[in-house]
C-alpha cells in the first residue's frame, strides 16, 4: 500500500461526549463492527446465559487533512486450540517452593488510571508494518512466572471478591508481559478492572453484560452477570482467567499500536469482509496471547494437563458459530475451530511471533 496519510482525513472527535458519538462498548464473545453493518448477532441466550452482544460502531470520517487521531477511534474488544502439548503444564500436584520464577524481582506498579497515550502510526503503510513486523513479535514470554491470584468460584463470588481476583490477575499479567513489552521498546500499562452489573457507561459508551477493554481510557471492565454465566458457557475453573487474559491481550495490542492499526486498515478498505477479517485477526491474536499467559503462570497456579480440555472449551464456546448457532457464520471474532487453534498456539509456545495472526493464511482466521 502506498505511503499515504490516513486517507487524507482524520477520524477526529467533533466535540461532545464519547456517549454522544455512538461508540457502544462490546466485549466477551462479540464486538467490532456488528452494529455498524446493521447485523446484530444473537448472544448466548439459547445456551442459558446472558447475551454477550454489542460492539463499537465505525467512527465517521471528517473533512480535512492530517493523521488519524486516536481519540476519535475508540476500540474495544472482548474475548473471545487443534491438539498440542503445552510445556509448563504439569500432570499432577507438586511442591513449587524451589521453582525459579522469572521476573520475580520486578515490582508491578499499581493500576494506572491516567496512562500515557497509545502509539499511533502516521500512515497506512506504517500501520501495515506494525501489524506484521512489530518489534513485539521478536520477543519471548518468560516462564514460569509467579502468580498469587488463586482461582475463585466466580459464579458465587461477591463484587469485591471479583474485583480483588481480577485486579490480582492484572498484577500477574503485567509481571508476565513486562519483559517482552519493555524489550520491544514499548510501554506496558496496568489497567484497573471495574466490576459492574447489567450495564456500564464508560468513555467508550454503554455496555451490557460483557468483559471488555476500553482503548479510550485503557481500562478493563467485567460484568458480574458475565461472571455468573461463565460456568454455564464453559465448565472450566480457569475460564474467567482466560477471559481476563484475552482482554489484557487487547491492552497489549493497544500499547503496541497493533489494535488501532488493524482497525484503521479494516475501515480504510471500505469492504465489510476485509474489515471483519482484520477484526478476526485481532481477536484470535488475543486468544493466542491469553494462552501464552496461561502457560507462563501454569506452574504457580497448579494448572494441569487435565485442565486443558476445559480451557479449550472456553475458547470454543465464544466462536462466532457457537455464539450464533450458525456453522457458516462469517463474524468478527472467528469460528470455534480458529479460536481453539490460536489458543493452543499460545498455550504451547513462548515466542510471541507464534501469535502473528496478520501473516497467517485466511483459513486459519476463518
Amino acid at each position: 500500500m502506498s505511503n499515504q496519510q490516513w486517507g487524507g482525513q482524520p477520524y477526529g472527535r467533533p466535540g461532545g461526549s464519547w456517549q454522544q458519538q455512538g461508540y457502544p462498548s462490546g466485549g466477551f464473545g462479540q464486538g467490532y463492527g456488528q452494529p455498524a453493518y446493521g447485523r446484530p448477532v444473537p448472544g448466548y441466550a439459547p445456551r442459558g446465559g446472558p447475551s454477550f452482544g454489542g460492539g463499537p460502531q465505525r467512527p465517521q470520517r471528517r473533512g480535512g487533512a492530517g493523521t488519524l487521531l486516536l481519540i476519535g477511534l475508540v476500540l474495544l474488544a472482548g474475548i473471545a486450540l487443534i491438539g498440542f502439548v503445552a510445556t509448563g503444564l504439569g500432570s499432577g500436584g507438586s511442591d513449587n517452593s524451589d521453582v525459579a520464577y522469572q521476573n520475580d524481582d520486578y515490582r508491578v506498579p499499581p493500576p494506572d488510571t491516567s496512562p500515557p497515550p497509545l502509539p499511533v502510526p502516521e500512515t497506512y503503510e506504517e500501520a501495515e508494518q506494525v501489524i506484521t513486523d512489530s518489534p513485539f513479535y521478536g520477543q519471548s514470554v518468560p516462564a514460569p512466572v509467579r502468580c498469587d491470584a488463586k482461582p475463585i468460584n466466580v459464579g458465587t463470588a461477591s463484587d469485591s471478591q471479583l474485583a480483588d481476583h481480577f485486579n490480582g490477575q492484572m498484577e500477574c499479567l503485567v509481571r508476565v508481559w513486562e519483559p517482552p513489552v519493555t524489550e520491544a521498546g514499548l510501554v506496558i500499562v496496568r489497567p484497573s478492572v471495574t466490576i459492574y452489573g447489567a450495564k456500564m457507561t464508560t468513555r467508550c459508551g454503554t455496555s451490557g453484560v460483557n468483559a471488555f477493554y476500553c482503548a479510550a481510557d485503557q481500562q478493563v471492565y467485567y460484568s458480574n452477570q458475565l461472571a455468573r454465566a461463565v460456568p454455564i458457557v464453559a465448565e472450566d475453573k480457569w475460564a474467567a482467567d482466560v477471559v481476563i487474559a484475552h482482554e489484557f491481550g487487547h491492552a497489549l495490542q493497544a500499547r503496541t499500536g497493533i489494535l488501532i492499526s488493524a482497525k484503521a486498515l479494516g475501515q480504510q478498505s471500505g469492504d465489510e469482509q476485509t474489515d471483519l477479517l482484520y477484526s478476526r485477526r485481532l481477536e484470535v491474536q488475543a486468544d493466542c496471547l491469553s494462552g501464552m499467559y496461561i502457560r507462563a503462570v501454569a506452574t504457580s497456579l497448579g494448572i494441569q494437563q487435565s485442565d486443558l480440555q476445559g480451557i479449550e472449551d472456553t475458547y470454543k464456546a465464544v466462536g462466532d458459530d457457537e455464539v450464533t448457532g450458525d456453522p457458516n457464520m462469517v463474524g468478527n471474532h472467528g469460528l470455534a475451530r480458529s479460536r481453539v487453534y490460536w489458543g493452543d498456539q499460545g498455550l504451547g509456545n513462548a515466542t510471541i511471533s507464534t501469535c502473528n495472526t496478520f501473516t497467517a493464511p485466511k483459513s486459519q482466521v476463518r
